[in-house]
């Protein structure tokens, strides 16, 4: 006969949702509760008016899952010896049964091999500006890398001041470097940071600067102009294997003899335009491809690039074609089709929306399109079919 239990387990979670790492981690959490094991979960992400502090008479917490142990809380959990998973390597006090780690040797590698791997000659790092232990651990291994390779790598000097006078440092080291660069942020909101101080500083991403940041933030990501390359990280699955080790441990009442590494990292690139090595030192050439991704949602042709430019469709055919190896025709249909492939994955938009969002006539023309180029219809994008 099976032993029930008497009740859930209440599992507090200290995580500020105010870092896409964190929240990515409480997904996999919460997906590992509604899969196996429900809890009654204390979330506390700094949000305003929430508790913060734990009341040691009232105390009835069975497990904890934390980036920030105050001393209060971390003496409660020495004298009940309440199960605990922390973030890197905070809390040695208490004793945690796991420890949640990054491996930024690995995405530093994935971030030198991938650049590298695109031509480029000149590189640089930007960390973040307290010089954080993860953000200087990327920094070494990828400048590492990148001199294995035999090519210097420039280092954005550390500062933990901010605001415009950052700012305009950086766009001054940015104007110095050799042209064009390959740049790697520590992570995606500095990478958005450098991208701002490109656009101030009259510099072309990724004509004169590449940029490639970590997390895969979308809205940091998807909503630059151009979006920004970045290296998504395994988080929602260290969450999930936190979650099951917490479980046993509460079930059971054994721990583990020391603390056990729960490990993410990133594995992949999403490439975006910001990394795209199409490079080209012909002005006319750039403008006209910045004309076009400005009116991807636009039904435009050749003849309207050409009365925008100002200049003899010949000219413009002749001078796109020598630049890229590609005519104008196919580079506008290759852009559509990139953004439609976004837009079937991240969206539940009929294909009709998309089509015209995209600049196609219509579904059919998507359709036709897809399967011309593709070999596919773009049902075969939808990420979730």
């Amino acid at each position: 006969m099976a032993k029930l239990a008497n009740s859930m387990p209440h599992v507090v979670i200290l995580l500020e949702s105010t870092y896409p790492t964190h929240t990515q981690i409480m997904r996999g959490i919460l997906r590992f509760t509604q899969l196996h094991a429900p809890w009654t979960l204390d979330v506390r992400t700094g949000r305003a008016g929430e508790p913060t502090s734990f009341g040691a008479g009232k105390w009835k917490v069975d497990g904890i899952i934390a980036n920030r142990l105050p001393p209060e809380l971390s003496a409660l959990i020495r004298r009940r010896r309440t199960p605990t998973i922390v973030m890197n390597d905070i809390g040695r006090e208490v004793r945690p049964i796991a420890r949640i780690l990054c491996d930024n040797a690995a995405i530093a590698r994935l971030a030198a091999e991938t650049l590298a791997g695109k031509g480029f000659e000149n590189f640089a790092f930007v960390g973040e500006r307290s010089g954080i232990h993860w953000s200087v651990a990327r920094e070494r291994v990828f400048a590492d890398e990148i001199a294995r390779r035999g090519f210097p790598c420039r280092v954005y000097p550390t500062d933990e001041g901010g605001g415009a006078e950052d700012g305009r440092r950086l766009q001054d080291w940015l104007r110095a470097l050799p042209h064009p660069t390959a740049l790697f942020a520590a992570y995606d909101i500095r990478a958005r940071q450098v991208l701002d101080a490109c656009h101030a500083a009259g510099l072309s991403v990724p004509d004169d600067i590449a940029i490639l940041g970590v997390d895969d933030d979308e809205v940091i990501c998807e909503t630059a102009t151009p979006a920004l390359s970045s290296i998504p990280l395994s988080m929602a699955d260290a969450g999930f294997r936190a979650a099951e080790l917490l479980d046993r441990v509460m079930s059971t009442g054994r721990r583990p003899r020391g603390a056990a590494d729960i490990i993410f990292t990133g594995t992949h690139v999403v490439a975006r335009r910001s990394t795209a090595r199409d490079a080209v030192a012909d002005a006319l050439v750039r403008r006209c491809r910045a004309l076009m991704e400005a009116n991807m949602g636009r039904p435009f042709n050749v003849a309207d690039l050409v009365a925008s430019l100002g200049v003899s469709r010949r000219t413009l055919e002749t001078r796109f074609r020598a630049a890229t190896g590609r005519s104008l025709n196919d580079e506008i249909t290759e852009l559509r089709i990139r953004r439609a492939k976004t837009m079937l994955a991240k969206s539940a938009l009929p294909q009709s929306a998309i089509a015209a969002a995209c600049g196609f006539c219509d579904a059919s023309h998507l359709n036709v399109i897809f399967r011309r180029h593709c070999g596919a219809p773009p049902s075969a994008f939808r990420e979730n079919k």
